[in-house]
């Protein structure tokens, strides 16, 4: 995409739909392919043996395994704090699916796993947990069980002291959240990524110019983005209320994966923020029609966009 591309001259939604065409899914580079990934799985499945997980059904979590392998975007935290393992496993998935099946599948029959250096042993704290009863908690998204395992597991076995353990619950929030430095951690601790570079803002908004910096598909192949923000970014171009509290709208509290590159629009003051959360890609309406981007005043941008994680396959991404 143009660096200089301005969206001020749209007179449709159709002309930005095409504009905002899904760049991320147009690159294909991976490590791994899907086929062997369900191998894995296909072995894990027909595996008689109970592992130490009580309350997970094998053959639920095989099912489930399978798909988001196939399409790492139904990965789904639901009512959980866990955006941060939602956008490590969407982008690592998508590039090594048999790594993640590898690992998913000996933290279900063993109680740990690992992908590169990075070891995901959660303590029994979390493996006991009783999956069904924490699920009647959840009011609004449930978290199926491989995500559940998987997410949990991943911020449980890398806690650190201030946050305390995270157990699997919707109402844990401050043992659920992951840092800029602990996601840009456990990437380059994968060895799948020739470069991770946390570019992580916890309390300044890098602005728009470094937004529009920002590439992915054709531009830079083998690039995945990870982007910071206040999620009133997300309720301002859905239609709810801005949360005004001074501690959480003043930090960033959710991540999202970038899709397509972000598009300013200079002389209505929006702009088009095309991304990834909570299984889908994010919609908005922008004159009258669903697209597939948020769509949000500039200065609601600004104020809420606190920069990035860039992982790039190979060194000439």
């Amino acid at each position: 995409m143009n660096d200089n591309l301005d969206a001020s001259y749209f007179t449709d939604a159709d002309d930005l739909t095409k504009l905002l065409e899904d760049e991320r899914a147009s690159d294909t580079q991976t490590l791994s392919t899907v086929a062997d990934a369900v191998e894995v799985i296909n072995q894990f499945r027909s595996n008689t043996a109970s592992g130490p997980w009580g309350s997970l059904d094998r053959a639920e979590v095989a099912d489930r395994l399978t798909a988001i392998l196939g399409n790492p975007r139904l990965i789904q935290q639901g009512d959980l704090n866990l955006c941060g393992p939602a956008a490590f496993f969407n982008i690592v998935a998508s590039r090594d699916p048999v790594s993640v099946a590898q690992c998913a599948t000996s933290l279900f029959d063993t109680g740990s796993g690992a992908i590169g250096s990075l070891k995901i042993e959660p303590g029994s704290d979390l493996i006991s947990t009783d999956y069904s009863a924490m699920r009647s908690r959840m009011k609004n998204s449930v978290t199926p069980q491989a995500d559940w395992m998987l997410l949990g597991a991943l911020r449980n076995s890398t806690d650190v002291f201030w946050q305390g353990s995270f157990t699997g619950d919707p109402g844990q929030t401050v043992s659920a959240m992951t840092t800029p430095e602990a996601l840009a951690g456990w990437l380059k601790d994968t060895g799948i990524f020739a470069s991770v570079e946390d570019h992580g803002k916890w309390a300044t908004n890098p602005g728009i110019p470094n937004a529009e910096n920002l590439h992915l598909g054709s531009a830079s192949p083998g690039t995945d983005i990870a982007v910071l923000i206040n999620a009133n970014i997300i309720n301002s171009a859905q239609g709810r209320a801005l949360d005004t509290t001074f501690i959480l709208s003043s930090f960033p509290n959710h991540w999202v994966i970038l899709v397509s590159e972000i598009t300013p629009a200079a002389t209505n003051q929006l702009v088009f923020f095309p991304v990834w959360s909570w299984g889908s890609v994010l919609t908005s309406t922008y004159q009258g029609k669903t697209i597939n981007a948020l769509v949000v005043p500039q200065q609601v941008f600004v104020d809420n966009y606190y920069g990035v994680i860039i992982s790039r396959l190979s060194q000439d991404s």
